[in-house]
């Protein structure tokens, strides 16, 4: 993959997450609770790095 490629994937991930977690954050204690999901774990999901093809 070309370094270009690359950078344009990062950047792609990078706003997907921010805008996922912009939507998590507005959401409730309890909207979070149906999800299954608490604010720590939101946390840790979004922190992991994205996995290599």
């Amino acid at each position: 993959m070309s370094v270009w490629r690359k950078l344009v994937e990062i950047v792609r991930v990078r706003r997907e997450r921010a805008r996922i977690r912009c939507q998590l954050t507005a959401m409730s204690e309890r909207e979070l609770l149906d999800c299954g999901m608490t604010r720590s774990e939101i946390a840790y999901e979004l922190k992991k790095l994205v996995r290599r093809k």
